[in-house]
């Protein structure tokens, strides 16, 4: 199985070839969705609050995404690898970032780190390009946050934002970007007028490729439990690991 790597996906765009992605904590899920067929498999920041439990995502530090990420690099036989920075490292701002990116390429031995500047464009882009310039590829997140009800952001002035740091980013060195929570009309503008990959969790077939939080995608969340009409992993595991443990409360294992 040959590895594929970053300059694999670029030209995958160029060929009209859509990238799957999927964001994966640990060992198991990755050599799941990499059978399954995903490109890139990215540790996400959401590993905080989905599998650690942290209530706050600024709790969540390089310290703990350093053992998950070691896992997934393990895990990934041919898909590249994406360490996502931690909501709370990026907002201890320059100097913790850089830090930071220099122990996921060194420790981990990823392919690339995503940095989210969403809304903070101007205070991170250096931090980006400092990155960038030590030889370590960036993933820029940009976009807008999730906000209740999931409305996307689509007016004249989110468009002209979007391709304002879409282009910078790209000029500074980007490997490919993640766009968040902007209508298929921005995804396609943008997609268009950029060389480099554009994906999303919310993006459509005009975009380069989708990403899925596989855990919410397969329904591996307790939340989902009873939940009817919902693919759930979680129930499928809970009433195996309930009938044995009834079994043996019951005294008949």
């Amino acid at each position: 199985m040959a590895k594929m790597t970053i300059a694999d996906l670029q030209q995958m765009k160029r060929a009209g070839k859509k990238i799957a992605a999927a964001v994966v904590y640990e060992y198991q899920m990755a050599k799941i969705c990499e059978k399954a067929g995903a490109d890139l498999l990215s540790v996400g920041d959401s590993l905080g609050r989905n599998f650690l439990g942290h209530r706050n995502s600024e709790d969540f530090k390089i310290d703990e995404m350093i053992p998950f990420a070691k896992a997934v690099v393990r895990a990934a036989e041919r898909a590249v690898v994406n360490v996502d920075m931690p909501t709370g490292t990026c907002a201890a701002g320059h100097a913790e970032i850089v830090w930071a990116a220099r122990r996921v390429r060194e420790e981990t031995g990823a392919d690339m780190t995503k940095i989210d500047i969403r809304g903070e464009e101007e205070n991170l882009f250096d931090s980006v390009r400092e990155v960038i310039g030590t030889g370590f590829p960036v993933y820029p997140q940009i976009g807008f946050e999730h906000i209740a009800g999931g409305e996307l952001h689509g007016s004249p002035a989110d468009h002209d934002h979007i391709l304002k740091w879409a282009h910078a980013l790209e000029d500074a060195g980007a490997c490919m970007i993640d766009l968040t929570m902007v209508t298929h009309e921005i995804y396609a503008d943008v997609c268009r007028s950029l060389k480099i990959p554009v994906i999303g969790g919310q993006a459509g077939p005009e975009a380069d490729g989708r990403i899925y939080v596989s855990y919410s995608l397969v329904g591996y969340q307790a939340a989902t439990l009873d939940r009817a009409g919902q693919a759930s992993a979680a129930q499928f595991i809970y009433d195996i690991a309930k009938k044995g443990i009834d079994a043996v409360h019951a005294g008949k294992w």
